[in-house]
């Protein structure tokens, strides 16, 4: 519907840049305060990785959409308590969000996603 819309999608690029920005941000924060992170950053840095997914979605934007939802799914098991933010869960959140920003800007259908080391790093946290 929208994925050929050249306004849309460079709204959603800036608007993307700027969520990137805050999630980088927020996974730092969450790594400093890794023994007891506060429920409202997990909650804001979680909201990041929804909207990016959900407005992925809606663009056809399956790359961004996958690699969102991986780190949803990490941040969303921080949330919860059943995973702990070691260094190791931080650093592949960090990783995640530098995919995000390479698949963002990599002229469309050059990135290759499913081999991608840090996609595979995310899952496995939650698998």
């Amino acid at each position: 519907m929208f994925e050929n819309d050249p306004e849309v999608l460079q709204s959603f690029a800036e608007e993307s840049s700027q969520r990137l920005l805050d999630l980088e941000r927020g996974v730092l924060s969450i790594e400093r305060e890794a023994a007891d992170p506060q429920p409202d950053l997990l909650n804001a840095v979680f909201r990041d990785a929804h909207s990016m997914k959900a407005g992925a979605n809606l663009l056809g934007l399956k790359q961004v959409e996958r690699a969102a939802h991986a780190l949803e799914n990490v941040l969303d098991q921080l949330r919860s308590g059943r995973l702990a933010a070691t260094s190791t869960v931080c650093q592949a959140l960090l990783d995640g969000v530098d995919l995000l920003r390479e698949i963002l800007t990599a002229p469309a259908g050059e990135f290759r996603l499913e081999s991608d080391t840090r996609l595979t790093a995310l899952l496995g946290l939650t698998a």
